[in-house]
């Protein structure tokens, strides 16, 4: 689960609900070990991919991060190395932010250097990652209804509300926060209050904005939904096929889905099809 800086679009999107379709534009080569979640660098336009390694819920170490481009090239398979099982990204200010079981890893992008490891060692399973414009790195524990935050240099528990259980896809914009479980809920940061915005979402792991307050976001599982007015489309399903759909991405202005697969050991993007009408804010 992930977020690059909290992002605020100048142009937002309206669409009729069943206008919506995901076209296959390429898969990555399957060398991956075990693809996690992805995550696209505006400023160098590259894709992290973190990478459980061949070793999954266990501190084995062989967990890494890949570095990708938008046609689908691996640039460094082991861009970062030394990590145990990383899943959820965000990126704020030259540095990545990767949760790792219990610890929250911070990464010098320039230098492809581990900065610091802030534990949380109550966690069970870290997850997703993303930044809020209030300058807190938020967490969630996908096997527990909590949600960390990491402040200045304090990382501790944050949120822990019954309505979080197996919270797991987070996104930040404009100051709120948003956290998916089998719904989506709206947090205010300042006050910890939650508001659900719609539910029947079937277990959200990567969770994105695509403008007025609807978002794009993956069931591991396979599954790919948007939600538009508080309704949920299914947009892909590649359950049956057995390939997974993990913490995805969204590269506005673009309007590709990048999927790590999971035991795919690849990466595919999508083009998400906008034939409706187009509406600016």
């Amino acid at each position: 689960m992930k977020r690059i800086y909290a992002l605020v679009f100048g142009v937002f999107f309206s669409f009729a609900l069943q206008a919506q379709e995901l076209n296959l534009l390429w898969s990555s080569p399957a060398t991956l070990d075990i693809p996690e979640s992805v995550l696209y660098d505006a400023s160098s336009e590259m894709v992290f991919v973190s990478c459980l390694g061949q070793v999954r819920n266990d501190k084995t170490g062989d967990g890494y991060i890949a570095l990708m481009n938008l046609e689908g090239e691996i640039i460094n398979k082991e861009w970062l190395t030394g990590l145990n099982d990383p899943k959820g990204m965000a990126i704020n200010d030259g540095k990545l932010y990767v949760s790792d079981i219990d610890e929250l890893v911070v990464i010098n992008i320039q230098d492809a250097e581990v900065e610091t490891r802030y534990s949380a060692p109550d966690a069970s399973f870290l997850n997703d990652v993303t930044y809020c414009q209030n300058e807190m790195v938020f967490v969630s524990d996908s096997h527990q209804q909590h949600i960390y935050a990491l402040k200045d240099t304090t990382f501790a528990l944050w949120l822990d509300d019954e309505r979080l259980l197996g919270v797991n896809g987070l996104w930040a914009e404009g100051g709120n926060l948003y956290a998916g479980n089998e719904s989506v809920w709206a947090i205010d940061p300042k006050s910890k209050s939650m508001a659900e915005l719609f539910s029947g979402t079937g277990g959200i792991d990567g969770l994105e904005a695509i403008g007025h307050r609807n978002f794009i976001f993956s069931n591991w599982a396979g599954r790919i939904y948007v939600s538009q007015i508080g309704r949920v489309l299914l947009l892909l399903d590649t359950s049956e096929d057995e390939l997974n759909s993990a913490d995805i991405d969204f590269v506005p202005g673009k309007n590709m889905v990048l999927v790590p697969t999971f035991m795919g050991n690849r990466v595919d993007a999508y083009q998400l099809e906008l034939n409706g009408k187009e509406d600016e804010e």
